[in-house]
């Protein structure tokens, strides 16, 4: 993929004013699904520079704002400071907005995290802003490896030439199926591999149950798997308005008139899995997050994970969701931090960790054995990385994000709107393209 040319980095104190990381989906607390933002405490700023302004020379924070996010990274840091002389210290952020809200800042007066645990959505604004280090220098000198880490996962943290982040985790998008509902509702042995196909059990569920089959979260990340699966993207801000991307959103415009889509909304729900738990629908796109909510909340439904079905001229395939860690612009311990990555990424507690905790693929591909041992049930997500690929939103990803939902529900829950899947890629072109 063309990766756009970054624009010249702005003053640090600028960054202040960046819209928060959102990203939508699972509401609850796991690192690996995108989450919605929770509300914004107080005084996160002061508890944090206080901790950071306790550290000396020798000690390497870690910003994260998940509780599983801080435990598989404390297990990757185990031993470091008897290894390294190193001491870790994590700074937890009580949400991602929090997170976001403060780093820019934080950077700018000196009292922000060495390092963080990011992820590949909206990363991109971030990066544009200078607030990420370039690790090229690290990984070419041999101190930091990327050996048998995956390739897609690589690249999209590999930006005009610049590494900014060593991911650690991975999470495919995928099509995830009430195996339950499947079977009761006698639709044989042959799983959907494409829209076209899905389209036709929508219709069966509806004549014959008069219930939507398809579940569709209108945010960006299942979106955006429709994109990709029909042979689209965003392509950076490339290529928005193409065709495949048209073809996609009017996929789901159709179907949705038709009565074969229910969104989490119109049911007061606030994820997709929530619908597919009171089985109010068969099937959304998802990600390996499904598994641990339903072992919670739905511990006897079985569940069916496939890959993404193909539409139009597509292949299939949907999203490449990767966790990774990142080095903040210019922290007071550089070379300390690198040897906290160096010492995390050299050992398996990382890995395992990552399996253990999250039930993710982990990144290194030395691992993935370990991953379809442990976690059967969720062992077909390893070969959906093959057709997986980044996000690659525009670098004004969450402005883009908010008015591509804000175009989609127009065009599904307004019945006087005459929006069409190209108009509404059209006008994020206009807006948000490189062209």
């Amino acid at each position: 993929m063309k990766k756009p040319i970054l624009k010249k980095v702005m003053a640090l104190s600028m960054a202040a004013t960046m819209l928060c990381l959102t990203a939508c989906g699972n509401a609850g607390t796991q690192s690996e699904a995108p989450v919605e933002s929770a509300e914004k405490t107080s005084d996160t700023t002061a508890v944090v520079e206080a901790k950071q302004g306790e550290s000396d020379g020798e000690t390497v924070t870690i910003g994260v704002w998940a509780e599983d996010e801080q435990k598989r990274l404390e297990a990757a840091v185990d031993g470091v400071e008897a290894a390294t002389g190193v001491k870790v210290e994590f700074i937890q952020y009580p949400s991602d907005s929090d997170f976001w809200d403060n780093i820019p800042a934080q950077i700018a007066a000196g009292t922000a995290p060495d390092l963080i645990s990011c992820t590949n959505e909206h990363y991109l604004q971030y990066i544009d802003q200078g607030l990420f280090e370039s690790l090229n220098e690290y990984i070419d000198s041999g101190v930091l490896s990327t050996e048998n880490i995956n390739e897609v996962a690589m690249n999209a943290w590999n930006i005009d030439g610049n590494v900014y982040g060593i991911p650690y985790a991975l999470n495919p998008g995928i099509f995830v199926v009430n195996n339950d509902m499947w079977n009761e509702f006698g639709l044989g042995d042959a799983y959907p591999t494409t829209w076209d196909e899905v389209l036709d059990i929508c219709k069966k569920v509806k004549e014959e149950h008069n219930m939507p089959a398809l579940c569709l979260n209108v945010q960006e990340y299942h979106l955006t798997n429709y994109a990709l699966s029909f042979g689209g993207g965003w392509d950076y801000g490339n290529n928005i308005d193409a065709p495949e991307n048209a073809q996609a959103l009017q996929f789901l415009i159709d179907a949705y008139k038709e009565g074969y889509i229910i969104t989490p909304t119109e049911l007061g729900l606030s994820w997709d899995g929530a619908v597919l738990v009171q089985q109010s629908a068969l099937f959304s796109t998802a990600g390996a997050w499904y598994q641990l909510t339903f072992e919670t909340e739905a511990p006897d439904v079985e569940l069916k994970y496939l890959a993404v079905p193909k539409g139009g001229n597509g292949n299939g395939g949907g999203t490449m969701h990767t966790a990774a860690l990142v080095a903040l612009k210019n922290p007071k311990h550089l070379d300390a931090a690198m040897k906290v990555m160096q010492f995390a990424f050299g050992n398996e507690n990382l890995y395992k960790a990552t399996v253990e905790v999250t039930s993710v693929i982990p990144a290194n591909s030395e691992y993935f054995d370990l991953y379809r041992e442990q976690l059967p049930d969720l062992a077909p997500l390893v070969d959906y990385l093959e057709t997986s690929q980044p996000f690659a939103y525009p670098t004004q990803s969450k402005k883009f994000a908010d008015r591509l939902i804000s175009l989609m529900q127009e065009a599904l829950m307004n019945e006087e709107s005459t929006l069409t899947g190209q108009e509404i890629v059209t006008q994020l072109a206009e807006e948000f393209g490189n062209k």
